[in-house]
């Protein structure tokens, strides 16, 4: 569940990259890490992913081609990339429904939210001009920083985001819970909060939800909350 995997990368890799805008070094970090997938034959795991996609998609009112599927050779694992691609592994297809449907919808969430041209936005802010070393060293700490806080709140959206449109079509916080618990993180990382604080806010938008079932199924709708650290 991942969307900036490549940005310590980027900033290692930047010291030595051609001149160039910086938003054309994400997108080619970006297709580099795409071109080593393999795409998945289209079997029975792969029909289910699709299938899911398609609910969720149909369900958010997303045009068809606002967003490319691809289902590739993988564990479960999924990835927002390019604001336009959702890259599946297709053991995801292998996943309860529920968890599959909220996988899927996080990413999406990311690519419905904006999420990647907010990242390019900041990266250009840092950045301005070309990518040269004595453009992107003195700007190296402020920028992993605040690429660092960005990421954190975007997967607070997305999980919110993601939830309420997962949500809708049957899955429960159970399910969220049972698929953080996959791979659970003890602490935050560089790109996402610890398991633990997603969690918190998971059961804080569950919460919320029972509170306007219980005032008589008032609409619903996403307010993120992040929960502070412990």
């Amino acid at each position: 569940m991942r969307i900036f995997g490549a940005i310590l990368g980027l900033m290692a890799a930047m010291s030595s990259a051609r001149a160039d805008d910086i938003v054309a070094v994400l997108e080619r970090s970006q297709q580099s890490r795409l071109e080593h997938r393999v795409a998945s034959p289209d079997g029975e795991r792969t029909q289910r992913v699709r299938a899911t996609f398609d609910r969720l998609r149909a369900q958010a009112g997303i045009a068809p081609e606002s967003i490319d599927l691809r289902v590739m050779q993988g564990g479960v694992q999924a990835e927002a990339m390019l604001g336009r691609l959702l890259v599946v592994g297709d053991a995801v297809g292998d996943l309860p429904e529920g968890e599959r449907l909220l996988l899927l919808a996080h990413e999406m969430s990311h690519l419905t939210l904006g999420h990647w041209q907010s990242l390019c936005a900041l990266y250009r802010k840092h950045v301005p001009g070309d990518v040269r070393p004595d453009t992107t060293d003195p700007v190296a700490g402020a920028l992993g920083n605040d690429a660092h806080e960005l990421s954190h709140r975007q997967e607070y959206e997305a999980d919110a985001h993601g939830f309420a449109l997962a949500s809708s079509l049957g899955a429960t916080l159970d399910d969220a819970l049972s698929l953080l618990m996959r791979q659970p993180m003890l602490n935050d990382s560089a790109t996402h909060p610890a398991t633990r604080r997603r969690i918190a806010q998971f059961r804080m938008l569950q919460a919320r939800a029972d509170d306007l079932e219980a005032q008589g199924g008032a609409t619903r709708t996403v307010q993120v909350g992040m929960p502070r650290p412990h």
